[in-house]
């Protein structure tokens, strides 16, 4: 008689492997592909009350964050590090799961396993090298958890962590306010507290210098120079253009716009879960495509998305785009690697920042087509 597969023992070691081997090597070289020292240098920096930033290539984040980080800080080097990285690996299996559980009533171990086949790979690199868009990716799906469930206070918590973690939250936190909003003064008052935090913390001077210096490395991030990163302009970019300046920011605004619309018709269509997988897809959309400075490791913050939305397809009778979806998950995870083996790691690189992005603008569409049904079953 066959063994039944146990899903979730499957499961389990999924994120157990590979949390063991980032552990090991931080072991053996805690800050060896990292980002994490950014985050040392911004923490000795505000102890002494000096500047934090240095340009884009340096620190890129609110004030807040330096102090957050610092928690771990206080813990010894390696111990900061897998704590550091394992936070963000709980958060995402917890809200992946409390998802899964609203997506499907039969073999939920099943859904649950090839939602993190789905979503880990894409995942790795970012947990590896400590990158908050690791913790921004699992706070925004433990918001998108909340938002289902109209828990407003924790959806409003998970959110104003994702803004501690990255200004990159900022559209996400406006598309929930236009999807979901019953939350638009919780979220005032808990955006209000994370801006307010600094001064709570730090002479007030001080921190009034950190938010002049902030706004200037923010608009400096938005104009990046001749860098390429996996945002639109990598797609572009084999069309040898490039939106720069005013050109940009009006496209940035303008799918900002659209996307915020998009939300506010669709406060009323489909279930509660829909809904908030919507949400969480846009706004991973348009951070991906339409913010500053992303890089493949960043899409992290999109992997969650299309795992979710594969399995909804096949929930939902649409196998073979739960199967297109799943395809470009693969193709995201190993054609970059099979260019770099064949061309070398510069290309391989390139590469990356073209697919990445493509795939977002394929995947949005198939968003707009759900929104589109939607509201032509409302209609009817």
């Amino acid at each position: 008689m066959k063994a039944k597969l146990n899903w979730s023992r499957v499961a389990i070691l999924l994120w157990l492997i590979p949390m063991a081997v980032i552990a090991i090597s931080i072991i053996v070289h805690p800050l060896n592909r990292s980002m994490t020292p950014i985050y040392h240098d911004a923490v000795v920096n505000w102890d002494a009350h000096r500047p934090i930033y240095t340009g884009t290539h340096g620190f890129n984040y609110l004030p807040v964050f330096v102090p957050f980080f610092s928690i771990f800080t206080r813990l010894p080097l390696v111990v900061c590090e897998i704590a550091w990285r394992l936070i963000a690996l709980i958060g995402l299996y917890f809200g992946l799961l409390r998802c899964t559980k609203s997506l499907t009533t039969i073999n939920c171990p099943r859904a649950f396993t090839i939602i993190t086949l789905l979503t880990l790979p894409m995942s790795l690199s970012a947990f590896r090298n400590g990158q908050s868009s690791a913790q921004l990716a699992a706070s925004l799906v433990l918001a998108a958890c909340c938002l289902k469930d109209q828990h407003w206070s924790w959806a409003t918590l998970w959110l104003c962590l994702a803004l501690v973690c990255k200004p990159l939250a900022i559209p996400a936190i406006g598309l929930a306010v236009m999807m979901f909003p019953r939350i638009w003064w919780r979220m005032i008052l808990g955006a209000l507290f994370v801006f307010a935090a600094p001064y709570l913390l730090a002479p007030a001077s001080y921190a009034n210098g950190l938010y002049v210096s902030f706004v200037g490395n923010i608009i400096d991030c938005f104009d990046p120079g001749s860098r390429t990163f996996a945002d639109l302009n990598g797609v572009l970019m084999v069309l040898d253009l490039k939106l720069t300046g005013m050109t940009s920011l009006t496209v940035r605004i303008a799918a900002g716009g659209a996307m915020a619309i998009g939300c506010l018709l669709a406060r009323n269509y489909g279930s509660d879960m829909w809904r908030t997988m919507l949400w969480l897809g846009l706004s991973a959309g348009y951070i991906m495509l339409f913010t500053p400075m992303n890089e493949a490791n960043s899409y992290v913050i999109l992997a969650p998305s299309l795992g979710l939305w594969a399995w909804w397809h096949f929930e939902n009778g649409s196998p073979w785009t739960a199967k297109f979806i799943g395809l470009m998950c693969g193709l995201m995870v190993f054609l970059p690697d099979i260019v770099a083996l064949v061309l070398g790691q510069l290309y391989g690189n390139e590469f990356a920042k073209f697919l990445y992005p493509l795939i977002t603008l394929i995947f949005l569409g198939i968003l707009l087509q759900q929104l589109n049904s939607k509201s032509t079953e409302i209609a009817l």
